[in-house]
């Protein structure tokens, strides 16, 4: 019983809000600073322009907050995949 209202859930969740799914570069220095973020690509192909700048300074910030977790704290490139979600609502706001 308690596995249908997960599932339940889950299904709810995925009516009531969208996913963004956008491909971040770390780089890290020598010096183990970030030397620069960017961001590759947005996937939305029903957003305007100005939703994906959104989504695209979202990307930057997480990003920027993921470089602290110590996976990335070693020199070099990491390819990120992050995955933002908004609810509909929020999402029509961006308009």
């Amino acid at each position: 019983m308690l596995f249908n209202i997960d599932t339940i859930a889950q299904h709810s969740y995925r009516k009531d809000s969208l996913q963004i799914k956008v491909y971040s570069r770390l780089y890290v220095s020598k010096m183990l600073t970030i030397d620069s973020i960017k961001i590759k690509k947005v996937f939305c192909d029903f957003c305007t322009e100005r939703q994906k700048n959104h989504f695209r300074e979202e990307a930057y910030y997480r990003t920027g907050q993921e470089a602290l977790h110590p996976k990335y704290r070693k020199p070099g490139l990491h390819k990120m995949a992050l995955y933002i979600r908004i609810s509909k609502k929020e999402f029509s706001k961006l308009k």
